[in-house]
């Protein structure tokens, strides 16, 4: 069996298209057609401090998802976690077997992984999910790897928050982690296709020579803001060929053709100017946003700005600060 393994997470990471208002009959379809396609994880949404909205895959309670899920599953279910936004306390889920995967920027490392560390000893299983993994100096990475060891969660990821890694950045980022990282960690992927090179970063993954478990996340149609993520029916298809994959990808393009099709009429997604730029200036994706959203910007002045921005400020959407540098120009 293939040590690579496949994480939709339609429902989380395609849910900043349409704010995870996806509706209650089409969460339980597409987690069905996630299933039955085979997919190895499914990243159900995100937990929330908040009301829960039956529509939305924003859930406080691992209960209010339960009522999603089919009787008969063997894909591994992952909530995912914006480090501040719920206190450890509200985390009381009797399934167990949930992965948390806990995000968090890079000025919160020690305070995350505190609270990674938490969970883990109340019997969670966690994947730690540092963003914009890229910025970290190799011997901030190391010394995060460390830390990482010393609580030996589930998981860690590589984020590609910025869209902007190459063939070379993954491999380089690869090649430390696999080395550093306790042999029994599973090696985590998540991509933004900015610049079209997430399909390409992902088979360079794959390719590797390693024993590690290496999970890649993915989303039907490639759904996800801007220039949107790894397309999960292109990753089938490669592990399928290429690999030992037992994915049924009919499942999959139903799923595209009944929901996210629909979805995407409304809510597009796809190649953008704006988000290469972003992307090739080290940008935070939502800085790109931010100008769209003005309707009247041309491409070169979007690049103008963005090149304004301290490239220390870049990797972290500072809505303040693109607001006075747009002011400025």
């Amino acid at each position: 069996m293939s040590n690579i393994k496949i994480l939709d997470c339609t429902l989380r990471d395609g849910g900043y298209i349409n704010n995870w208002n996806f509706g209650q009959q089409n969460i339980k379809s597409i987690i069905e057609k996630l299933v039955l396609a085979g997919c190895d994880y499914i990243e159900c949404g995100i937990i929330k401090d908040s009301d829960y909205d039956v529509d939305k895959t924003l859930f406080s309670d691992f209960n209010q998802l339960e009522k999603f899920i089919p009787k008969s599953f063997n894909s591994q279910l992952v909530l995912l976690i914006n480090y501040g936004e719920v206190p450890i306390e509200k985390i009381n889920f009797k399934n167990k077997d949930i992965i948390i995967k806990v995000t968090f920027k890079k000025n919160q490392v020690k305070e995350a992984l505190e609270y990674s560390k938490i969970l883990i000893s109340n019997g969670y299983k966690v994947f730690i999910n540092p963003m914009n993994t890229i910025s970290y100096s190799k011997i901030e990475l190391m010394d995060l790897l460390k830390e990482v060891n010393g609580i030996n969660p589930l998981g860690f990821s590589i984020v590609d928050t910025t869209g902007e890694m190459n063939n070379n950045d993954t491999l380089n980022l690869f090649s430390t982690i696999d080395k550093t990282l306790n042999k029994n960690i599973i090696l985590c992927f998540h991509s933004h296709n900015n610049l079209q090179l997430s399909f390409s970063n992902a088979q360079v993954l794959i390719e590797q020579n390693t024993s590690r478990t290496i999970v890649i996340d993915s989303t039907a149609y490639g759904m996800g803001r801007g220039a949107g993520n790894l397309c999960t029916e292109l990753l089938m298809k490669y592990l399928n060929d290429n690999k030992d994959g037992h994915y049924e990808l009919i499942h999959i393009l139903k799923l595209i053709d009944e929901k996210i099709l629909k979805i995407f009429k409304v809510f597009p997604w796809g190649y953008s100017i704006p988000y290469y730029i972003s992307a090739s200036l080290h940008c935070h994706p939502n800085y790109a946003k931010y100008l769209i959203d003005k309707k009247n910007i041309t491409n070169d002045k979007i690049l103008k700005i963005l090149s304004k921005i301290p490239s220390d400020k870049r990797g972290i959407y500072d809505k303040t600060l693109i607001e006075k540098v747009y002011s400025s120009i």
